[in-house]
């Protein structure tokens, strides 16, 4: 009849009690076709933008595989999704998806000379949240101003010895850099986040 919301922020937890019939009706991953769950993830992040439909738009997934957001993009009807990742795709339809099976740095000039800006760009990889910026750093000659960002910092080293230390700092480094080429940032902790993740909400300057 009622749910209790538990949340943490640094090292204090807010509760709160509200009524069932009262809260959204939340779908579990195993009651759709998603690839993964990281595509409720995509969902509930551009919701939270504020991005009603991806309708027209070119999007581009860096770290797509297996394909989650990947997979949501195609679904709300994005014009073409350029999944980006050496790893193989699991969807069941290729659809408005072009899979370059590399890494970013090594398309950015390649798809800078086609000339198509893109307005959304997603990267949900397992790497640190320096790494992640630098990822989309490089791609910036690809976006047009005022594109959406959506990037997730996680508890991640490169070298596996990632601590809750390290992981504050080059949190907080990460998020000044974004600072320097974007606008109307937000980082938060989605439902569908891990209990260490954060979604980054941006948009390009």
């Amino acid at each position: 009849t009622h749910l209790l919301n538990v949340v943490q922020a640094d090292e204090v937890y807010y509760t709160g009690v509200a009524l069932a019939t009262d809260m959204p009706p939340m779908r579990h991953p195993q009651e759709s076709e998603a690839v993964c769950k990281a595509y409720f993830k995509l969902k509930e992040a551009l919701e939270d933008l504020g991005v009603e439909s991806v309708r027209g738009w070119r999007c581009i997934d860096v770290g797509a595989a297996p394909g989650g957001w990947t997979q949501y993009l195609q679904e709300m009807g994005a014009e073409q999704v350029i999944a980006v990742d050496p790893g193989d795709l699991t969807l069941a339809s290729m659809d408005r998806v072009r899979h370059l099976k590399c890494k970013i740095q090594d398309c950015v000039e390649l798809l800078k000379e086609e000339g198509h800006p893109m307005d959304l760009l997603v990267c949900d990889m397992n790497c640190s949240p320096a790494v992640c910026v630098t990822v989309l750093r490089s791609a910036l000659p690809l976006l047009r101003p005022g594109a959406k960002l959506v990037l997730t910092f996680k508890k991640f080293s490169e070298e596996g010895n990632a601590t809750m230390l390290s992981y504050k700092r080059d949190k907080d480094a990460a998020q000044e850099m974004l600072s320097e080429v974007c606008k109307d940032m937000r980082i938060c902790h989605l439902f569908a986040n891990r209990q260490l993740e954060r979604t980054v909400l941006a948009t390009l300057a």
